[in-house]
């Protein structure tokens, strides 16, 4: 099985324009305004702890976009796929796009805690895959040809240009943790 694809990967480098960004934000605060801060180690430290935030698997963002898929409720059902009944669906080419929305929390000295939310978003475009289902959840699967790309923005604003933003390939086999991802029961009767 394929090691975890870390969000993280899909961020450039360097963000130069976070430290401005933040700083303009931060300083709405007349008490932070008025301190000498190095706002560029400030924008590393927001930059690192972003990284750290998206730490998470980009198979497992891609796997709970999947098993909202129509043509996987069926398998949610117990009574039409019966438990320890394993399963494989192909689904063909298709392009996936989630955001989340990482908060980052800055306290400097005494002034209130500052909350910068970001939007990241992710997209892949996906050859086709083919999944491995076993009891309502998808345990793994089988990519075809596939890549990803991030873009991460603070306040509608793109803090990289798309040119920047990394464009990697995925790994052709991948599996989760059992359970796995669960299928929800959509439109099927509780």
């Amino acid at each position: 099985m394929a090691d975890k694809v870390p969000l993280s990967v899909l961020l450039p480098d360097r963000l130069d324009s976070m430290a401005e960004r933040v700083k303009s934000k931060m300083c709405e605060d007349e008490q932070v305004g008025g301190m000498k801060l190095a706002w560029g180690f400030v924008g590393t430290e927001i930059f690192n702890a972003l990284k750290s935030v998206l730490d998470c698997d980009l198979l497992e963002i891609l796997a709970k976009g999947w098993a909202q898929a129509s043509v996987l409720a069926d398998f949610a059902d117990s009574g039409r796929h019966p438990p320890g009944e394993r399963s494989v669906v192909e689904l063909g080419a298709h392009d996936v796009s989630r955001e989340l929305h990482p908060v980052i929390a800055i306290t400097v000295g005494s002034c209130p805690c500052v909350e910068l939310k970001f939007t990241f978003t992710v997209t892949a475009n996906i050859g086709g895959v083919r999944l491995s289902i076993l009891d309502g959840h998808i345990i793994g699967g089988d990519l075809g040809e596939a890549w990803a790309a991030g873009q991460l923005s603070y306040e509608g604003m793109p803090l990289h240009s798309a040119a920047n933003s990394k464009k990697i390939g995925l790994p052709g086999e991948f599996g989760f943790t059992s359970p796995g991802i669960a299928i929800p029961r959509i439109g099927l009767a509780a």
